[in-house]
């Protein structure tokens, strides 16, 4: 944060805290003292973002003679203070809350060893933040390796925070972290700036929302579910059988929530007697996350849908234009959507992206034969391999799964999901059928 500018547009933005570099060398964005001093009463005078001072000093006098001129009340340590420096520094500074970057290179925390003695030091918060190829620190726009921070999580008492390379497409792959009791937030640069290198609010808005979002709720359900069955709304039938018989929505909800639902689906298309009506119906009626199934091919599409109150949205990469799927899986996640990708062959998954924040489905059926073709469950088996491959942690097998011990096999070879509709809204015994389902997968583990 440099511009007086920038600072007011952050105002009305949805944004916590900023950041003013102080004693960076060499650093493009390194205010003088004065500077710090400036915008540092600014910020408090519009009321925006909480000013933090961030530095790669590690002096106390120093620091105390910014803080003190500044009146900001949160010092981010940037480089590479010793757990001693810290010590010193918070005796110096006992009132200022202490923000403590940990260094991502190479997928490891190079700070890893010393967490335990950062935290005695008086460390408030720590931020994971990624290193440049060539040692650069700070604003490098590097994603995060999330596999690192993963692996030092259970080290932390204190709370965290994640940057580096933060952005819309990434939260998913930040699963583990953001789950954890004690992340705090993201630190936001790159992504957050236009092509002029401005801060622009709709950006801002846009990362925050796929970082809050309830679509990350979709995929986190299966994976905690025992039976992880998506249960689907359909009004009809590939064949135009009445799917609901005098049910209403809410009785099916209802029915479906008692047997114990991660998830539900509810079917929009019109092919199979969907609405959005229906869409509006089953979001007001369950607090579970709701995949839309539709024909989405514009970004217009999910927009509406997430106002609509959907977690997740198919995607169908078998009748989707070459070069479409990609746009639509950022568009997606931009909006707060988890992106349920269906495919039928091998070939359909290679313009898949960021697919560890993806659901990524096998139809068990045809969709360009309306889905009226004889189930092939043997497609699901046959292509988890290349499901997998993609970096999904969240392969579903959907449609022609009749009964339980179908249900169980596909579980047991190593699906994280079942969809399933028809064969749950025609079944008149559905107690039984999830009874069978349990002591199937009890067995199969």
């Amino acid at each position: 944060m440099t511009g007086e500018d920038q600072l007011r547009l952050l105002a009305g933005a949805p944004v916590d805290l900023i950041g003013l570099w102080y004693g960076v060398p060499d650093g493009p964005a390194d205010l003088t003292l004065a500077e710090v001093v400036r915008l540092a009463g600014l910020a408090r005078a519009v009321g925006g973002p909480a000013p933090v001072l961030v530095t790669l000093l590690a002096d106390p006098a120093v620091l105390l003679e910014a803080v003190t001129a500044s009146g900001v009340s949160r010092v981010q340590l940037h480089g590479y203070a010793t757990p001693a420096q810290v010590a010193a520094i918070r005796a110096e500074l006992p009132a200022v809350e202490l923000l403590k970057v940990l260094h991502v290179r190479d997928g490891q925390v190079l700070e890893a060893p010393l967490i335990g003695a950062y935290e005695r030091a008086g460390v408030d918060v720590f931020l994971f933040d990624s290193v440049g190829a060539d040692g650069k620190i700070g604003s490098t726009g590097v994603p995060l390796a999330a596999g690192a921070v993963e692996a030092v999580l259970a080290r932390l008492t204190k709370p965290f925070m994640l940057a580096g390379g933060i952005s819309t497409v990434n939260a998913g792959a930040h699963r583990a972290a953001r789950s954890h009791t004690g992340f705090v937030g993201i630190d936001v640069d790159s992504a957050a700036r236009g092509a002029g290198g401005a801060f622009e609010t709709p950006r801002i808005e846009r990362i925050r929302a796929a970082w809050r979002s309830t679509a990350e709720d979709f995929p986190a359900a299966l994976l905690a579910a025992r039976l992880p069955v998506i249960m689907e709304l359909k009004a009809r039938s590939a064949h135009a059988e009445d799917l609901f018989r005098g049910r209403s929505v809410r009785a099916i909800v209802d029915e479906y929530t008692r047997l114990g639902a991660p998830a539900l689906s509810v079917v929009t298309g019109s092919w199979f007697g969907g609405t959005a009506a229906l869409l509006d119906e089953v979001a007001a009626a369950t607090e579970l996350p709701v995949l839309v199934k539709d024909f989405f091919t514009k970004e217009r599409q999910l927009a509406e849908a997430r106002a609509a109150g959907a977690s997740a949205v198919l995607l169908t990469a078998t009748v989707l234009p070459n070069g479409v799927l990609p746009g639509l899986i950022e568009a997606a996640l931009e909006h707060g959507l988890t992106p349920f990708v269906e495919v039928t062959d091998e070939r359909e998954l290679a313009s898949l992206v960021h697919g560890e924040s993806c659901v990524v489905a096998v139809n068990n059926k045809d969709i360009r034969q309306k889905e009226q073709d004889a189930p092939d469950l043997g497609r699901s088996l046959r292509l988890l391999p290349d499901v997998l491959a993609t970096g999904t942690r969240v392969p579903v097998s959907a449609s022609g799964i009749e009964t339980p011990q179908d249900a169980t096999k596909l579980l047991a070879a190593g699906y994280r999901g079942l969809l399933i509709g028809t064969g749950l809204l025609r079944h008149p015994d559905l107690n039984g059928w999830f009874g069978e389902l349990g002591e199937g997968v009890a067995a199969a583990w």
